[in-house]
């Protein structure tokens, strides 16, 4: 169902039938039992360490099976010999309810990266959720759905020991000076043509 717009809307709103469901179907923990289910859903680091002595094959074949796609497999290979962690990115839009892909599917791939010594980051982009006028227009609205989407996660057993949430108006603001020099460079050199190829959003005309 789309996300009502304009109303009181809160997490609970939304996790309270979630909740429900997930611990009645018992495949996944109630958000009480979230913590623990963090750290057994994933392999410790100390046996991912373990693991990693016996070649890097394993860590390969399981970051391989979370994509459809590799630019560059060998290019893969070379990052996972020379380095025993490194940085996955990804990022949402807090918009409304999570459909089950998002919740379950996300957490299952984020485990399989993070085992494989992953620390995976996420951008929540709430100053761009803002800018499509996504729950009204507010802010606050948008940054609780955000806290929603993490809940969930949490309670689908995403290893939260290796995951960090950035969101964007904090980033933005901390770095003001920065972001908003660079924009403007952007700006100055930007045709509207290649703008409006950048912005074409599926479903919309305007």
């Amino acid at each position: 169902a789309a996300p009502r717009q304009g109303g009181g809307i809160g997490v609970e709103e939304f996790w309270s039938p979630i909740s429900a469901y997930v611990a009645k179907r018992g495949g996944f923990p109630a958000a009480g039992a979230a913590a623990s289910a963090s750290s057994s859903a994933v392999a410790p680091a100390a046996a991912a360490a373990q693991e990693a002595s016996n070649g890097d094959d394993w860590r390969f074949d399981l970051l391989r099976s979370v994509g459809e796609e590799c630019q560059t497999e060998q290019e893969l290979r070379g990052l996972l010999q020379r380095r025993p962690e490194f940085n996955l990115y990804d990022g949402f839009e807090p918009s409304g309810r999570m459909h089950i892909a998002q919740g379950v599917f996300k957490a299952v791939n984020v485990n399989k990266c993070t085992k494989a010594g992953g620390i995976f980051i996420f951008w929540v982009a709430d100053w761009f959720a803002l800018m499509n006028d996504k729950m009204g227009g507010d802010l606050e609205k948008i940054k609780t759905v955000g806290q929603y989407f993490i809940e969930v996660w949490k309670a689908t057993g995403m290893d939260m020991s290796r995951v960090k949430f950035r969101w964007s108006s904090d980033d933005i603001n901390g770095s003001a000076k920065e972001y908003w020099g660079q924009a403007l460079d952007i700006a100055r050199k930007s045709t509207l043509a290649r703008i409006k190829k950048c912005c074409q959003i599926k479903g919309r005309s305007e």
